[in-house]
């Protein structure tokens, strides 16, 4: 018979976790079907991570341009 794990959600990145920094900032993450519905906007928040599925690349958001990361390894 096969059971599946069960975790508690709940406590996982809990602020009220000891040592739980509040005031950190968390990445936008977001998936594009192609790379052109993101690329010209210039109004992403500060370090907005994108997939575009047409490429297969990953897109990161500095606050002032778009970084490209090919997603090419073989590994």
């Amino acid at each position: 018979m096969f059971v599946l794990p069960t975790f508690n959600l709940g406590v996982v990145g809990s602020p009220t976790r000891v040592g739980f920094d509040s005031s950190l900032t968390f990445p936008t993450i977001q998936v594009f079907d192609n790379e052109s519905e993101f690329m010209t906007l210039t109004d992403a928040p500060d370090y907005t991570i994108v997939h575009a599925k047409d490429t297969d690349n990953l897109y990161v958001w500095d606050g002032g341009t778009w970084h490209t990361y090919n997603n090419d390894s073989t590994a």
